[in-house]
């Protein structure tokens, strides 16, 4: 077997698992009111059977191929079977998350960019798929699961990856620009996990649950990789399901005892407010020991309200980590961990407008901000500030990060040199904290003061009328004193909602009183009109593109 002669990839952790715990759970699989559980001795038949069909399908050790899978087993089998063989798997978006358009161009983006040799779906996708590639179908063309595991033995030898070569491509959520490639080599991953199971104090009898999909970097190491390296049960849930009923992920780590569970911010923020006092009384949340919440700025009013709402189901608030990274990082860069309550900071508002990070004395006006953590074993973190190159400081600054975990590069070149890796993230230290502030390309200047996105949209949370966590606002002008400021946000949809000039006139006032931003004008725009991540982060610069070229959806 492989890992007889290369230890510590992922399937050979999984083999490991199969040979020495062969009947205890790997994976969970539901689906409505269906669960299916495999073994890991299970998911090692599963993942030799798909590794034989990636083979007869014609891919060979270095071939990409594109996965577009549902949070399944067929996502996990084929990840591993082609990691086995050397064959570099590429996660990528499905139908039932991304609109239809969005879906279309990011993997024609993606498969121009890698080139696969074959890219495997789903039946109820297949059309889907062909029609999104178009002309750049893929030599071996689009196969679907479960056929591509019966196609039959090839009888090749197992492959043995070296350290430092492919595991997988994780094309970047792609807030500007074409996605890109990030190359993670079976080093990094190994280091990833290794550092995770570390903080986090990880071992055979924690169970992950995940909605996040699994094409997403915190979904996919989340709820698959770092389970596998330390071995234990991880439940997959569709992310449709939460979508549809954000109560099931609460839900989930309720019934099956769940201690391990990650989510962008903008989900513990969803379960505060949609989550019904019937169905929180029907939760028991004692087990989950690590709430990860990452993938977007971290928001201290969200962790106290979700703390708040959930105590009554025995959530406890130091179960809470922040953390910040980012797929070029496989994941996490720093993180809180379990034991202590995250650290929180109040700083003087106009003094970081203006990018000095000043503490709040009582009765100044302050903006209370909460640390994504300190960097994980092995990794370093710095800030520098641009505007007088100094590194750390009291000041807002440019992110940089270098690590064990971080990835080779870009594909194809795939030749990140040694060292410090620019995040494109503005943040500043304080206490060894990481406080994370924003994208550098999304900062909104005006006046010279500085406003970020996470501000506008803590701002805009309750005025009543604009969907939560969908607006981004932006200069409209070239110069700063004389520009024209934009707030672009998302109508709700549900009864109740106020005339749209009402929403509009007190979105401009909360901004005004909130963070002092005064807004010219406000585009509002049908459920579903912004353009955002595959993370569901905003793309506040395709916004302003899109509406200077009057292609927003306007009601």
């Amino acid at each position: 077997m492989t890992s007889d002669r290369q230890p510590g990839t992922a399937h050979d952790r999984l083999e490991h698992h199969a040979r020495h715990r062969p009947d205890a759970v790997a994976l969970t699989c539901l689906d409505g009111d269906r669960v299916r559980k495999l073994t890991f001795r299970q998911l090692s038949v599963l993942v030799a059977s798909a590794g034989e069909g990636l083979l007869a399908a014609g891919a060979r050790p270095g071939d990409r191929v594109v996965m577009v899978l549902p949070n399944d087993e067929s996502f996990v089998a084929v990840l591993l079977a082609a990691m086995a063989r050397g064959i570099v798997p590429v996660p990528a978006a499905t139908p039932a998350t991304t609109r239809s358009e969005a879906f279309g161009r990011r993997l024609r983006g993606i498969a121009a960019d890698c080139l696969p040799a074959l890219v495997v779906t789903t039946a109820p996708w297949r059309d889907a798929v062909r029609t999104a590639l178009g002309g750049l179908d893929a030599p071996g063309g689009v196969r679907t699961w479960p056929d591509l595991a019966e196609e039959g033995a090839t009888g090749l030898p197992p492959y043995a990856p070296a350290p430092d070569a492919p595991a997988f491509l994780q094309y970047t959520s792609g807030s500007t620009g074409s996605p890109k490639g990030a190359v993670i080599s079976h080093r990094a991953l190994h280091a990833a996990c290794t550092q995770a199971a570390r903080v986090y104090d990880e071992g055979p009898d924690d169970v992950a649950v995940t909605w996040v999909p699994l094409h997403h970097d915190m979904g996919l190491v989340t709820g698959v990789l770092r389970p596998l390296f330390s071995g234990y049960t991880s439940v997959l849930m569709p992310p449709e399901a939460f979508a549809r009923r954000p109560a099931a992920w609460p839900a989930a780590v309720t019934a099956h005892g769940g201690t391990l569970s990650s989510a962008p911010d903008f989900a513990y923020a969803l379960c505060a407010r949609k989550v019904t006092d019937q169905e929180l009384a029907a939760l028991d949340l004692r087990t989950w020991r690590v709430a990860r919440s990452a993938g977007e700025v971290v928001r201290a009013a969200t962790a106290e309200r979700f703390t708040a709402r959930f105590a009554a189901a025995g959530f406890s608030p130091r179960s809470l980590c922040p953390s910040y990274g980012m797929a070029e990082a496989t994941l996490t860069v720093t993180t809180s961990t379990p034991g202590g309550p995250p650290v929180r900071l109040a700083v003087r508002t106009d003094a970081l407008g203006e990018g000095r990070v000043v503490p709040a004395a009582p009765g100044e006006p302050a903006t209370v901000l909460l640390s994504s953590g300190t960097p994980l074993p092995g990794t370093e973190v710095r800030v520098r500030d641009t505007s007088t190159g100094r590194a750390d400081g009291p000041r807002v600054g440019d992110i940089a990060v270098r690590g064990p975990q971080l990835f080779s590069g870009y594909w194809p070149e795939a030749h990140r040199p040694a060292g410090w890796h620019a995040t494109g993230d503005r943040g500043f230290t304080h206490g060894g904290h990481l406080f994370v502030i924003g994208r550098t390309d999304d900062v909104l200047v005006h006046h010279g003061r500085n406003f970020y996105p996470a501000d506008v949209l803590a701002a805009c949370e309750d005025v009543p009328g604009l969907r939560p966590g969908r607006c981004a606002a932006f200069s409209l002008g070239d110069g700063d004193s004389g520009s024209r400021i934009c707030l672009v946000a998302e109508l709700a949809d549900g009864p109740g909602t106020p005339p749209a000039a009402q929403v509009a006139a007190q979105a401009r006032r909360r901004l005004a009183s909130a963070v002092d931003l005064y807004v010219s004008e406000v585009v509002l725009l049908p459920r579903g009109g912004l353009p955002v991540t595959t993370s569901g982060k905003v793309r506040v610069g395709e916004t302003r593109r899109r509406l200077l070229r009057g292609t927003l959806p306007r009601l």
